[in-house]
């Protein structure tokens, strides 16, 4: 419960009158047909049944007092009345008498809302100025807090809200109608740990988006998103960048120690990234549909979309160049074709100690020609686990190619160990590696790690060098092929359609739509 406490100073009147000894009210009835102020006074108190009633010259005193303090607009009558009667003057004074009032839950306010609240003042023992004893309260959380967020309705209002972060705070903000930046030159919004912002889109959409600079920050809508960002469309975004790490939605979603979100973010346009070479490649050469690189244990990418053409020197994914740290993309789908020089993946390029799950990739997912050999794959192109990395319930019918290993799913795993694909669907029609053999249908080269119940297209073209092996159906790798465990995982290839291979591994049809020729994501269809 929270207690909010404020102080309010109302006047009171008090009476300074030296002691009368003639008889007041025949004084008064003497002088109550007077053509002024004084007459008028007279007139209106000998009318008055309760100053009639009063016997005592202290209790007449007192009554006409206590009417100038309600009626301030009489005191300058009362003032002479007493000139007259006494040869006194008779003081009006203001003091000040303290209230203390105590608000209780302000929280459970609406918000949204403006609350009025009257107070009227009334008191016992002192004479109250009625023309002073009220007050009004207008109650409203302060804006920027989760119940009140700041609205985003303009362009001036996108442009800006970076400056309303705050050190220590997290800012909670609403886009209220569809914007466009067409000829705005966008400067990323730079949040942090300690100036972190919750964005709700409101279902509304961003229009042309254009970031195009050799700034030493991450780009896109934002440079580095530590909060969380939902319900937003961005329509014809193009992100050109040479310097650091590019998305759509941001160049770097989360922090080690502070998760960053996202939900129900769809995003199309162009990414162009050519930083990326030397020994900083992996620092600052990732480029993804929603975001380069996704950072922290609870760091998500949930029910998200792109379909972004995406070209890059060095890593690019879908929708991450990058996952780490233990974050998670779950139902997510990627629709663009993915171009680098190195290593790329339908949905996450690559791929560290991290979770992507009942995702789905088409297009082309091309590493070649390469200016450094590494692996392609459908969903993940490089996975390093350090110590895990899962892939699951995931499908892909992306072209995929690369100098080096390529899979319908992953295209190579980094450590022995550590690493599991499971329940997975390889629908592409054609994979290619210009120079790795171990390549596979569901994953290139696998060593030790685990995988089951996977099932691929029987059609797939697979041409893996000049030394393509016989592609045999194997529900788990071959982890006796070679002395360091499996060259390839192909998985089954014993389904006619993707949709009995979905429906044979079980698949939730809660999430996936299954009444099509491919699988979909129910959420999609909403």
């Amino acid at each position: 419960q929270t207690n909010h406490y404020c102080r309010i100073l109302f006047p009171a009147l008090l009476l300074v009158i030296t002691p009368i000894t003639v008889r007041l009210k025949k004084f008064i009835a003497n002088n109550k047909d007077r053509d002024d102020m004084v007459g008028d006074l007279c007139s209106d108190l000998m009318r008055d049944k309760k100053f009639k009633s009063l016997h005592t010259e202290d209790e007449q005193q007192e009554f006409i007092m206590i009417v100038g303090n309600i009626h301030e607009h009489i005191q300058d009558a009362i003032i002479q009345l007493f000139k007259e009667y006494s040869g006194e003057e008779v003081v009006f004074e203001e003091e000040e008498e303290e209230v203390n009032l105590r608000f209780h839950d302000l929280g459970t306010l609406d918000g949204s809302k403006k609350y009025v609240l009257g107070l009227k003042l009334v008191s016992d023992d002192l004479a109250v100025n009625q023309e002073k004893s009220t007050m009004t309260f207008f109650l409203q959380q302060k804006q920027g807090e989760i119940d009140n967020p700041y609205t985003v309705a303009t362009t001036s209002d996108l442009i800006t809200l970076g400056e309303k972060l705050k050190d220590g705070k997290t800012i909670y903000a609403k886009i209220e109608n569809d914007i466009d930046l067409q000829g705005v030159d966008w400067q990323p919004i730079e949040t942090s740990v300690s100036k972190q912002l919750v964005l709700d889109g409101g279902g509304h959409t961003i229009r042309n988006l254009k970031v195009n600079t050799s700034s030493s920050v991450n780009q896109g809508f934002f440079g580095l998103l530590v909060g969380k960002c939902s319900n937003i469309n961005f329509e014809n975004a193009q992100i050109t960048a040479n310097t650091k790490m590019a998305g759509i939605l941001a160049g770097q979603v989360g922090a080690a120690t502070s998760p960053g979100i996202v939900e129900n973010v769809r995003v199309s346009g162009t990414i162009s990234l050519t930083s990326g070479t030397g020994a900083a490649a992996w620092d600052n050469g990732q480029a993804g549909g929603i975001c380069a690189r996704l950072h922290g244990a609870d760091s998500k990418i949930h029910q998200c979309t792109s379909a972004t053409d995406i070209t890059a020197v060095w890593c690019a994914g879908g929708i991450c160049g990058e996952t780490r740290g233990g974050a998670t993309i779950s139902q997510c789908s990627s629709t663009g074709d993915i171009v680098t020089e190195s290593c790329v993946g339908g949905i996450v390029g690559r791929m560290l100690y991290s979770i992507v799950t009942q995702c789905y990739s088409s297009g082309l997912a091309q590493a070649f020609p390469m200016k450094v050999a590494n692996p392609a794959g459908g969903i993940a192109g490089f996975v390093d686990p350090s110590p895990t990395a899962v892939i699951s319930y995931c499908y892909s019918d992306c072209e995929v190619s690369a100098q080096n290993q390529v899979g319908g799913i992953m295209g190579f795993a980094n450590k022995a160990t550590g690493i599991t694909v499971t329940h997975c669907v390889a629908w592409n029609q054609k994979l290619f590696s210009n120079g790795a053999p171990k390549s596979g249908r569901i994953c290139g080269r696998f060593n030790k790690n685990e995988a089951n119940n996977c099932y691929a297209n029987p059609n797939m073209e697979c041409r893996f060098s000049a030394n393509t092996p016989a592609i045999v159906d194997e529900e788990i790798p071959d982890y006796g092929a070679q002395t360091f465990g499996a060259d390839r995982y192909n998985g089954l290839s014993t389904m006619s359609t993707p949709i009995d291979a979905a429906k044979a591994l079980s698949w939730d049809e809660a999430i996936w739509n299954l009444a099509g020729e491919k699988p979909g994501l129910v959420w999609m269809l909403d």
